[in-house]
């Protein structure tokens, strides 16, 4: 790590959000192989998948502790280089049992990594002493969409392992120079006595809507490409279009997400934002074209897109003294939503169709549009 202004540490921590998403991204037209490949319904899978977030919502309270310990900085440069290392492991599981190991520590990399890099997002912030955190999400968003379109090519141009190699040697490199250029560990190393992560009373009412939020991602990203290739049969590149079109539309809300809360406020842009993800994710289950589709699912990421930058910059403010304490707590309130979400769609799909069983992702985000007055202490500087 090297001396660095706040610009430059901006752009370091967007680059990291960056290869997060990419490896998300990339993961996604892997996820109906893996089901293919393990020969199981709809419901054992999403149990199965409950992997990845369990891993994640056991690892977030810990990141929390470890911030506080050793500084945002370290922890992202860390657990990012994991999460590089972890993306293997579920592509390469050869049984049901291997594969949910696999989730689970992929699981646990993805999750304190989550914490970590939204906890040096804050510290940048305040660096900055302006909003940043949509920016940030956009290059998660970003490398979401990069992830979804370069891995889907890779994957029918070389098959999955060698697909996964050159995913990881990518990402990898892109968090060595990154994290030279993160703040200094002291920027918010220490800054509390108290460590643990669990929600406090002020952080329920955002984590709830955190919960729901992630939900939906953690939905549409095991089961956008799973519905689309049983409902138009059409091959995996292409099903994992549409999660990658979604990506895009979020990284677009994202790159405007900041200069719109400053403008009309977090409370009335999530208000919005949930009610275009809900109609935009409506049309996307009821479109007659696999195109139609996609194109819809551009609107319900343009809805999405800027509701969890507000949660987790609300949760760092609640706690300004250990603000990767805050955004732990309502991270892991968050990934519940998302541990909990696949395996529902999966209950669901088990008794209708996942088509229909989607359908719950629309109900989640009608419900953040009621209740969006929670985010008001995003909005607090």
């Amino acid at each position: 790590m090297i001396s660095s202004s706040p610009t430059q540490a901006r752009w370091a921590v967007a680059a990291t959000f960056l290869l997060h998403g990419i490896l998300v991204g990339a993961w996604v037209p892997h996820i109906p192989l893996a089901k293919e490949r393990l020969e199981v319904g709809p419901g054992v899978f999403g149990l199965a998948l409950l992997a990845f977030a369990g891993g994640a919502v056991c690892a977030m309270p810990a990141a929390g502790v470890m911030i506080n310990r050793f500084g945002s900085a370290v922890l992202t440069t860390i657990t990012g280089l994991l999460f590089c290392i972890t993306f293997l492991g579920p592509i390469l599981a050869p049984s049901l049992v291997t594969f949910v190991m696999a989730g689970f520590v992929m699981g646990m990399a993805i999750g304190s990594m989550d914490v970590s890099m939204n906890a040096h997002g804050i510290a940048v912030e305040k660096e900055l002493k302006r909003p940043t955190m949509s920016m940030l999400h956009a290059g998660f968003s970003v490398g979401g969409a990069i992830g979804a379109f370069l891995g889907g090519a890779l994957l029918e141009a070389f098959g999955e392992a060698r697909q996964a190699i050159i995913i990881l040697l990518l990402c990898t490199a892109i968090q060595v120079v990154a994290a030279r250029f993160y703040l200094p560990a002291a920027a918010d190393k220490g800054l509390s006595g108290s460590h643990f992560a669990w929600p406090t009373r002020a952080t329920i009412g955002l984590g709830l809507l955190c919960f729901l939020a992630l939900m939906i991602e953690g939905s549409i990203l095991d089961w956008a490409a799973i519905m689309m290739r049983q409902k138009f049969e059409i091959d995996a590149g292409l099903a994992a279009l549409g999660f990658g079109f979604y990506q895009g539309g979020m990284a677009a809300a994202r790159l405007t997400g900041d200069w719109i809360r400053l403008r009309i406020g977090a409370v009335r842009m999530v208000v919005w934002s949930a009610l275009l993800a809900a109609g935009g994710t409506a049309l996307a289950l009821t479109a007659p074209t696999p195109y139609l589709a996609i194109a819809a699912f551009v609107f319900a990421g343009l809805g999405l897109g800027n509701i969890t930058p507000v949660l987790f910059a609300g949760g760092g403010r609640l706690e300004p003294d250990a603000p990767g304490r805050g955004i732990a707590a309502v991270t892991t309130l968050g990934y519940t939503g998302f541990l909990m979400g696949p395996p529902l769609i999966g209950f669901a799909a088990q008794l209708t169709d996942i088509n229909t069983a989607l359908f719950l992702t629309v109900i989640a985000a009608l419900i953040i549009a009621v209740f969006a007055r929670s985010v008001r202490a995003a909005d607090t500087y």
